[in-house]
């Protein structure tokens, strides 16, 4: 198999970074995680963050959350991660899902809105071209839970003084 070559240089995709707090947000997209881990298979859950302040070019700022699907077994077989106690159950009942035997159809729940709880990281990231390293700030999804209509919105002031 011969493979095309790019003298280009890959630059790393820009992650969001978004103060820490709770948000509300839609779920806008499951797609399954490329690489498998040590443990077994993810899923991505990307969602829109629905914040007018953090809205550029009409789009809302989205940000990403893995969860198992699947387990690896000794035997190099898999088994569902969906058992009544797991991130991945507990993710989908705060979107809006009741736990059944009867399977779940994840993409039954694209647009269910939920609040998600934001935390930010630290990540070194090394220009091929220059060999400089900086240190960088993102953002991902801690936590999800059931969104209630009735919360209050939680703005920020500035005091002047």
């Amino acid at each position: 198999m011969k493979l095309d070559v790019s003298d280009k240089v890959a630059i790393p995709q820009t992650r969001p970074h978004i103060k820490k707090g709770f948000y509300h947000a839609r779920l806008a997209e499951i797609k399954p995680k490329k690489n498998e881990s040590k443990y077994g298979k993810k899923i991505v859950l990307v969602f829109d963050i629905l914040n007018e302040a953090l809205k550029q070019n009409g789009e809302y700022a989205q940000l990403a959350m893995e969860v198992y699907s699947e387990y690896k077994q000794d035997d190099g077989s898999y088994r569902t991660a969906v058992t009544p106690n797991s991130t991945i159950t507990k993710t989908f009942q705060s979107l809006g899902w009741n736990f059944s035997t009867q399977g779940l159809d994840t993409d039954e729940f694209i647009g269910a809105e939920a609040e998600v709880l934001v935390d930010d990281y630290e990540y070194e990231y090394t220009d091929q071209a220059t060999n400089k390293t900086e240190t960088l700030k993102g953002s991902t999804i801690q936590d999800v839970s059931k969104w209630e209509e009735d919360q209050p919105q939680v703005t920020e002031e500035k005091v002047e003084g």
